[in-house]
C-alpha cells in the first residue's frame, strides 16, 4: 500500500479496506470506521461516491481529496464542480482537497 508504512512512521493510525479483501479489512472505506475507535478528524481520498459514504458515516470533520475527471484542469469548463456553503468550487482549481464543514451534497 502506497505510504502506508510513511503514515504509521509519524504516528498515524492506518486501516487499509480493499474491496475484494485482498489487503486490509475487507470491504469500504466507510467499513473501517468502527475499527478505529476514538477518532477526531478523518482523511479522505477517493471517487465522489466513497466520499459522500464518508461524509454521512464520520461523526467529525475532515478533509476529501475528490478524485475528480477534469476536462480543461484551468476552471474555465465548471466540470469538475462541487457545491458548497459559499457558492460551486471547482475541484481542478479550488481544491481537489475541501473540508467536510464546506461540501454540500446536492
Amino acid at each position: 500500500m502506497f505510504y502506508e508504512d510513511k503514515f504509521r512512521e509519524i504516528g498515524a493510525s492506518v486501516i487499509v479496506t480493499t474491496a475484494d479483501g485482498s489487503y486490509g479489512i475487507r470491504g469500504f472505506a466507510t467499513d473501517a470506521l468502527p475499527h478505529t475507535g476514538l477518532y477526531t478528524y478523518t482523511y479522505s481520498c477517493g471517487p465522489e461516491p466513497m466520499l459522500r459514504a464518508v461524509y454521512k458515516a464520520a461523526a467529525t470533520s475532515g478533509q476529501y481529496s475528490f478524485e475528480e475527471r477534469m476536462a480543461c484542469g484551468f476552471g474555465v469548463c465548471m466540470g469538475c464542480s462541487c457545491r458548497t456553503v459559499t457558492g460551486y468550487k471547482r475541484i481542478c482549481k479550488d481544491g481537489p482537497v475541501l473540508k467536510k464543514e464546506e461540501i454540500l451534497w446536492k
